[in-house]
């Protein structure tokens, strides 16, 4: 009976696993044909099937071959047969289990039907003179047949040993002084007779170690084609010692491989065992040899004159590189810095100076929650910058939508009902201009409130049911209100009017999500009707992602407000870690790439949750493949709403990258590349306290050679080890310029500030370093914004925006002071527009309110406040505390009597 329950269990095991597998597919099923993506879901599903059974097949097929060939040797001929039901049940059941492991490790359905459906790349490589897209489509595929085959012919080795073990019966209960193989508490220990199993199951163990020396060679004729992808010389890519020492070696390994793997199968009638270990022995020499010859020759020839043979090698990997990361149209200019701006300049570039943003990201999402959250539910994920038309002018803006995160509701309000079909959606957005500045320190909204409140812009469908963070799905068209947003005391309900989500309009669609989401309440719920709706895979990342998991995404989705409607826009990226010669980039500790293009453009409608694939890269081979594996997935970026693409960015993860490689592959010329004697990095700033790493951050301004400004993506570069600024790389993100990477290099003879240089000089500012000071004693923390590079004409003028924020948990940071350095001036106001009057006079074009709570220092009040600080630091040095305090006193005095002003 114990072993009847124990098949019972196991039986009922299988059935709710393979049960919950389907309802998962099911409910995905469901999920596709609402989005309009059938053809993708079905495509991989059915090709992940066609490959889990063709490998399976092949591999017990050749299992039971062998496993027949083994039962007839240890039978033989001529001889009475005896039962063999349970020996014949093992090695079934234990090729059966292997070969459903086999077929499920090797269903790789994307490296099939990117073979099936590759489309050639421009060039070739330098070597092989093989076309790109081989190395990309065809070479993962042989070594995936060939890890295929490798697998077999191992797995099958072990498979056939069991089967002579147990069909010799020299697998048998242990005699005493003899060793164990299987040994268990309460069992009898079982050992193997090796010497009545070893005339057997050499012949058939050489066949198979000779068709497993055949797979080697073979992996080894394409293990070549790997070189082009060594890490070991001097750059990424075959080197002199790869080309002259390695690739014949390997190719001589491989030929031996073939021999030794032909000799082998031959040994299969000659049953001779000393030949097996001398010919493995044979070919592990020639291995050890070859190594060696590759280790002097590195070490002897190479490296003293490496310059001089691997300078071609060298030229190869920064071709390849460029072209890979698409840096090869990189469009290089000379940035002739002078310093002779005008109060008429600073007019003329009023669309620069319009937009200079002076909120930092951080404060301001400080700023955001403690304003504009409104309840502990709502969650202002991050904050995007995007630019907007506004009364005729093009102005850049930060702005976040406001999400919904049910795991900030009370405790007791987390019920399935108000987790899953009350508190669906997120509510409208908050904007402000990143220049503008209210009376107190605070942020202008040009959005903000719930409703939404805008002097500017209207919202037809400010509810957000899909955008970041938002993992359960939401059950909609219920009986059950729901949650629309709060005014005053009273809440305000509401019922979904979109064509989002799958119906639940019978049982069995409620079985399935029910299993799926491992919930029975689904079941059991009365406030479901025929009409009603579940919202899965709402979170922005997690949707696109599973529509078209074969594409890697960018980190940063972005809120876009268009025709009323608001929409999540999210930059897709085509990689490759095959492409020839071309520096990998780690993401992780594991995974990497060497080849990357921003081909596809996504847009997510936040209130239906429809997904639109806009192709914006159509010449990428690798999109192109995906189209035709995919057809009716990608829509071509023509076909993209006019409004949406005025949205459209450079994304922001694709340029660190690329700012990351260029600042050593700028460097074109093999030989300043192998001195490094140009490497720039990119610059630190102080924030907080603290050194950080500059961002690339956005900004309108007017680049040298275009006539109009342009919304960039920017990052400032200097000189490794030091700290002036030595050039800067902007993208443009507007049409028809859409796409455009411009380096401008500054002169090596003359000094232009570093973002470092430019914060020294501000710490070293007696004026400021007062004030802050006086302001930190006063019970307050300034944060330091990032340290603006802005290019206006040919020159560069330095903004950095200070905050003030009380200690006390629950306070807002207040922009108190502008920072403006160019040349040697250096100016710290109210508002960016005294300091640029104060820079380069009369400025008109930056009306900007001046903060309240510190109103402007005269020159005799902060000169007093100077001459009284300087007096209570002598004190305290000499230990006079009385008269420390009593300056302290007078100091805090006349802060007083500043304020009260």
């Amino acid at each position: 009976m114990r072993g009847v329950g124990r098949v019972i269990l196991a039986v009922l095991v299988i059935f709710f696993v393979i049960l919950s597998i389907v309802m998962s597919i099911y409910a995905d099923l469901f999920w596709f044909l609402m989005l309009g993506y059938e053809n993708v879901f079905l495509t991989i599903l059915f090709t992940r099937l066609e490959l889990w059974f063709l490998f399976f097949s092949l591999f017990f097929i050749f299992a039971l071959v062998n496993i027949g060939v083994a039962k007839r040797t240890c039978m033989g001929k001529g001889k009475k047969k005896r039962k063999t039901k349970t020996e014949d049940r093992i090695t079934i059941m234990v090729s059966f289990f292997i070969s459903v492991i086999i077929g499920s490790v090797f269903s790789n359905w994307e490296v099939v039907l990117r073979y099936l459906n590759q489309v050639p790349f421009q060039g070739n490589d330098p070597v092989f003179g093989l076309n790109i897209g081989f190395y990309v489509f065809d070479l993962p595929l042989y070594s995936f047949l060939i890890g295929f085959a490798a697998a077999t012919v191992v797995l099958t080795l072990v498979i056939t040993f069991i089967s002579y073990a147990v069909y010799s019966q020299s697998f048998r209960k242990q005699e005493p002084g003899e060793n164990a193989v299987l040994q268990m508490p309460n069992v009898p220990s079982y050992t193997i007779d090796m010497k009545a199993m070893e005339k057997k199951v050499v012949p058939h163990a050489s066949f198979l170690i000779g068709l497993l020396f055949i797979v080697i060679s073979v992996a080894l004729f394409f293990g070549r084609y790997g070189l082009l992808f060594s890490p070991a010389g001097v750059v990424f890519g075959a080197g002199y010692t790869d080309i002259h020492i390695m690739l014949p070696l390997i190719t001589l390994l491989s030929v031996v491989a073939f021999i030794v793997g032909i000799l082998f199968i031959l040994n299969f009638r000659m049953n001779r065992t000393g030949l097996i270990l001398k010919l493995i022995g044979g070919f592990i020499a020639i291995a050890v040899l070859g190594m060696i010859v590759s280790g002097v020759t590195q070490a002897f020839i190479v490296t003293p004159n490496e310059y001089n043979l691997e300078s071609e090698y060298i030229g190869r990997n920064i071709n390849f590189t460029l072209a890979a990361y698409g840096l090869d149209s990189m469009n290089e200019r000379i940035f002739p810095i002078s310093y002779n701006l005008s109060g008429s300049d600073i007019e003329k570039n009023s669309g620069t100076i319009d937009n200079i943003r002076l909120w930092d990201w951080r404060p301001l999402m400080i700023t955001y929650n403690q304003l504009q959250l409104f309840r502990t539910y709502y969650s202002f994920w991050d904050v995007d910058i995007d630019r907007y038309k506004i009364n005729g002018g093009y102005k850049e803006v930060m702005l976040s939508a406001r999400g919904l995160d049910t795991g900030n509701l009370p405790e007791k309000a987390k019920t399935w009902i108000n987790e899953h079909m009350v508190y669906t959606h997120g509510y409208g957005l908050v904007m402000n201009p990143v220049d503008k500045v209210t009376a107190d320190g605070q942020p202008e909204f040009y959005m903000q409130d719930i409703p939404p409140k805008s002097d500017y812009f209207t919202v037809d469908r400010p509810e957000i049911y899909y955008g970041e963070g938002m993992n359960e799905y939401a059950l909609v068209k219920t009986t059950t209100e729901e949650f629309d947003y709060p005014s005053g005391e009273q809440n305000i309900y509401t019922s979904y009017e979109g064509t989002g989500g799958v119906p639940l309009s019978d049982g069995f669609r409620r079985l399935v999500y029910a299993v799926n989401f491992g919930s029975i309440e689904l079941l059991l719920s009365g406030s479901l009707t025929e009409e009603s709706r579940v919202l899965m895979y709402r979170d922005i990342g997690e949707r696109v992602s599973s529509i078209a998991p074969f594409l890697s995404y960018d980190r940063d989705p972005y809120i876009v407000l268009s025709n009323g409607r608001l929409y999540w826009m999210l930059d897709a990226y085509t990689t490759t870690d095959m492409y020839p010669y071309s520096e990998p980039m780690y993401v992780g500790k594991r995974s990497y790439f060497n080849y990357i293009r921003n081909s596809v453009k996504v847009v997510v409608d936040a209130y239906n949750g429809d997904v639109t694939f806009y192709v914006i890269d159509s010449d990428d081979p690798v999109i192109k493949a995906y189209g035709k594996m995919f057809p009716g997935l990608f829509e071509s970026f023509e076909s993209m709403d006019p409004d949406l693409k005025d949205h459209i960015r450079y994304p922001e993860d694709l340029f660190s990258i690329q700012a990351a490689l260029y600042s050593e592959y700028h460097m074109n010329d093999p030989r300043v590349f192998y001195n490094k004697e140009d490497t720039w990095v990119i610059p630190n700033e102080i924030y907080r306290g603290s050194r950080q790493e500059m961002q690339p951050y956005y900004v309108i301004v007017r680049l040298p050679g275009y006539e109009k400004e342009k919304f960039i993506l920017m990052i400032p570069f200097i000189p490794r080890g030091k700290e002036n600024l030595i050039g800067w790389m902007a993208a443009v993100s507007d049409f028809p310029d859409y796409g455009n990477l411009v380096v401008y290099k500054f002169s090596k003879q003359e000094l232009t500030y570093g973002p470092m240089q430019i914060e020294a000089r501000i710490d070293q500012d007696t004026e400021i370093s007062q004030l802050i000071t006086l302001w930190s004693q006063a019970g307050s923390d300034v944060i330091r914004g990032n340290t603006l590079v802005i290019p206006i004409e040919d020159s560069i003028v330095y903004i950095e925006p200070l905050y003030l924020e009380a200690t006390e948990k629950g306070t807002l940071p207040e922009l108190k002071r502008v920072i403006v350095v160019y040349g040697n001036d250096l100016v710290m106001k109210d508002t960016l527009a005294d300091a640029l009057a104060d820079v380069f006079g009369s400025v008109t074009s930056v009306p900007q309110k001046p903060p309240a709570g510190l109103p402007t220092t005269s020159d005799e009040t902060l000169s007093q406040i100077s001459d009284l600080y300087g007096r209570a630091q002598s004190s305290l040095r000499t230990g006079d505390l009385k008269t420390y305090a009593e300056y302290m006193e007078q100091i805090e005095q006349l802060l007083e009597n500043w304020k009260s002003s």
